[in-house]
């Protein structure tokens, strides 16, 4: 299915949550604004973008974006896709700069051969493997380590032995973890047109 067969929508959180819960192995995450491409009135592809997560360097700079999900509809292949809702997201909203990641389990290790590289974005580096935890009584939902630092669990459960590793306290909770392979960091640095 061609891109440009298709029409760009604005979708709601509930719509883009559903879809990426379908069709995103990753399934849903937090975004603010989320961009779709519809065919015939079936939603095909799925582009979300928030503004630059604090977690990652401490502040949010204006201007700032992170690309946090991209999808296609599971068994169809939407040629252009990706570009097209990036270069909308673009003029619509105006970034300086857009930031991505990409988890190295599903892309490989060649960010030459990624969606990113090919639409222009500049590859920074590898992150080292990350893990996540899930409780034994619900191991398909992963939570986020940043979550579970020490100081937050003792806060929680302060009658837990201070002198334990975060990893031991949250063994103790009844979880564990999964290691993932890292992921790759992208950005792309937008010439203002006004300029």
């Amino acid at each position: 299915l061609y891109a440009r067969k298709c029409s760009i929508v604005e979708i709601s959180g509930k719509d883009k949550k559903d879809f990426m819960y379908q069709n995103h192995i990753q399934g849903d995450a937090n975004s603010s604004i989320n961009i779709g491409l519809k065919h015939e009135d079936e939603l095909v592809a799925v582009m979300t973008f928030s503004k630059e997560r604090v977690i990652y360097n401490g502040k949010s700079e204006d201007g700032q974006y992170e690309l946090i999900r991209y999808a296609n509809k599971c068994g169809i292949t939407v040629v252009g896709g990706f570009s097209r809702l990036l270069n909308y997201f673009i003029t619509k909203y105006s970034p300086c700069k857009i930031k991505t990641f990409c988890d190295i389990r599903w892309s490989g290790l060649n960010h030459e051969q990624t969606v990113y590289s090919k639409c222009g974005f500049t590859y920074i580096n590898d992150s080292k493997p990350n893990y996540w935890y899930m409780h034994k009584t619900d191991v398909l939902t992963r939570k986020h380590r940043y979550n579970f630092t020490k100081h937050s669990i003792l806060k929680k459960h302060p009658e837990l032995d201070s002198s334990l590793t975060e990893w031991e306290l949250m063994k103790k909770l009844g979880f564990n973890r999964i290691w993932d392979c890292g992921n790759m960091r992208f950005e792309l640095n937008i010439i203002n047109k006004k300029e």
